[in-house]
C-alpha cells in the first residue's frame, strides 16, 4: 500500500489522533500554534483544490432521466428548505442543553450543517450498493446552490447569536469556493488540453495525497489553538458530538423514508441518504474564513465527530440491507417458480 492510499484509508483514526496530540499540545504550547494560524488559508486551498479539478459540472447535467430528475428535486427541497428548517431547530436545542457555548463554535456547527455534499459522498454510494452517479450530481448541485444558501441562512438562523458580517462571509466564499473552482477547472482544461486524459488522471492520486495533507495540518493547529478550551470544557465536546449525531441521523432518517415513500428504489434510496451529508472542508475554509478557528471546532464536531462516522457505519448497514433484499428475492423467485 503506498503512502496516499495509507493516509486515505486511515484517515478517521489519523483524524482522532492528530485532534487529541494537539488539543494536549495546545494547552501547553498554544504560542505556537497561534503562530501557524497564518498556514490555514493554505491548508484550506490544498483541501479543496483535487475536488474542484475532477468536477464535471457540464457533464453531471447534459444526460437527464426521469430517475435523477426525481433525485434532483427531492434533493432540491431539503436542501433549500428541510435541511436549513433542521439546523435552525438544531440551533434552539443546543442553546437549551449548552446555553454558553462560544457564539463562533455555534457559527461553525451551523455552517456544517448548511453545507454542501462532502466530495467522498459518491464514492460512500458506491461502496454502500447506491447509484454513484447520481450521488455525484448531488454533490455538484448542492454546491451551487451552497454559494445561496450558505450566506442566507447562516445571516438568518444565527442573527439572534452572534453578528454575521455578511460582506466578509461573502469574500470567504469568493475566496475558498470560487477561486479554488476557477483555478481547479482551468488546472483541467489545460491539461486535457496539452497532455490529455492519462495526465490529468495520473495527477488524481497526488492530488488527493495534498487533499488529505491540508486536511491533516488543519486539523493541528485548530485544535492546538483551541485545545486549553476543549481541556476546561470537555463536556462540550462529548455533548456536541452526541447532538450532532442525532442531528445527521435524523436527516438521513427522513431522507431514507421519504425516498420509501415516494417509492424510490432500494439504489437511489441510498444514493439519497449519503446526499445528507456535509462538507466539511467547505464549511471549515468559509467557518474560518468568517469567524475564525474557534468555528472550526464547531464545524468538526459535524466532520469526524459524527457525519464521517456516520457515513461509515451506513456503508455496512445498507450492505447489509442489500444482501438481505437480493436473498429474500431469491426466495420468492423459488417459491414462486
Amino acid at each position: 500500500m503506498d503512502v496516499v492510499e495509507f493516509i486515505k484509508e486511515k484517515m478517521v483514526y489519523i483524524v482522532f489522533t492528530l485532534i487529541f496530540a494537539s488539543t494536549y499540545a495546545g494547552v501547553y504550547h498554544r504560542a505556537l500554534f497561534l503562530s501557524l494560524k497564518g498556514t490555514l488559508p493554505v491548508a484550506l486551498f490544498m483541501m479543496l483544490f483535487q475536488p474542484m479539478v475532477f468536477m464535471d459540472i457540464r457533464k453531471a447535467f447534459t444526460t437527464r432521466t426521469e430517475v435523477k430528475t426525481k433525485y434532483l428535486i427531492l434533493l432540491t427541497l431539503f436542501y433549500l428548505a428541510v435541511f436549513p428548517a433542521l439546523t435552525w431547530l438544531l440551533l434552539k436545542f443546543w442553546l437549551a442543553v449548552m446555553p454558553g457555548t462560544d457564539p463562533r463554535l455555534l457559527a461553525g456547527v451551523v455552517l456544517i450543517s448548511l453545507a454542501p455534499l462532502p466530495s467522498s459522498a459518491p464514492a460512500f454510494t458506491n461502496l454502500a450498493g447506491g447509484k454513484f452517479q447520481l450521488t455525484l450530481v448531488g454533490v455538484i448541485w448542492t454546491f451551487l446552490l451552497s454559494l445561496f444558501v450558505m450566506p442566507v441562512y447562516a445571516k438568518l438562523i444565527l442573527h439572534a447569536v452572534i453578528q454575521v458580517p455578511v460582506g466578509v462571509l461573502l469574500k470567504s466564499l469568493v475566496l475558498y469556493i470560487i477561486t479554488p473552482l476557477i483555478v481547479g477547472q482551468l488546472t483541467k482544461y489545460a491539461v486535457l488540453r496539452w497532455k490529455g486524459v492519462d495526465a490529468l488522471m495520473s495527477l488524481k492520486k497526488p492530488l488527493v495525497g495534498i487533499s488529505l495533507l491540508g486536511m491533516y495540518w488543519m486539523v493541528v493547529v485548530v485544535f492546538g489553538i483551541n485545545g486549553k478550551m476543549i481541556v476546561e470544557r470537555p463536556e462540550l465536546i462529548l455533548v456536541g458530538a452526541i447532538i450532532m449525531n442525532v442531528y445527521f441521523l435524523l436527516r438521513a432518517a427522513v431522507a431514507y423514508f421519504s425516498g420509501k415513500a415516494l417509492a424510490f428504489p432500494f439504489e437511489q434510496k441510498v444514493s439519497f441518504v449519503y446526499s445528507t451529508g456535509s462538507n466539511m472542508t467547505l464549511a471549515t475554509a468559509i467557518a474560518i474564513g468568517t469567524f475564525g478557528p474557534m468555528a472550526a471546532v464547531g464545524t468538526a464536531l459535524g466532520g469526524p465527530f459524527s457525519d464521517m462516522l456516520l457515513m461509515i457505519l451506513f456503508v455496512r448497514l445498507f450492505s447489509w440491507m442489500g444482501k438481505r433484499r437480493i436473498r429474500v428475492e431469491g426466495e420468492e423467485n423459488i417459491v414462486g417458480g
